[in-house]
């Protein structure tokens, strides 16, 4: 091998080594995106189980005013 052959090899590896290092900071972003991705679905999954709990109380809140509105229109009803 002649020198420019060498120096050729040396820029080649030198490009290889750019690409790994690119190759490595878009890896370890795509690691950190993920891990945030997965905190975020955690922390969505407790909201989401928060809402339904406070969904089943609104419901539960729902039903006993709507049989007290009964009551009172039926004790109204009685009392003309």
């Amino acid at each position: 091998m002649d020198a420019m052959g060498l120096a050729q090899l040396k820029r080649q590896a030198e490009w290889y080594a750019e690409q790994v290092r690119h190759s490595e900071r878009d890896f370890q972003s795509a690691e950190l995106a993920v891990e945030n991705a997965k905190k975020r679905a955690e922390d969505l999954k407790k909201l989401v189980a928060q809402n339904k709990q406070k969904l089943e109380v609104y419901k539960q809140d729902v039903v006993r005013a709507e049989d007290e509105v009964r009551r009172k229109i039926a004790n109204d009803r009685q009392n003309r």
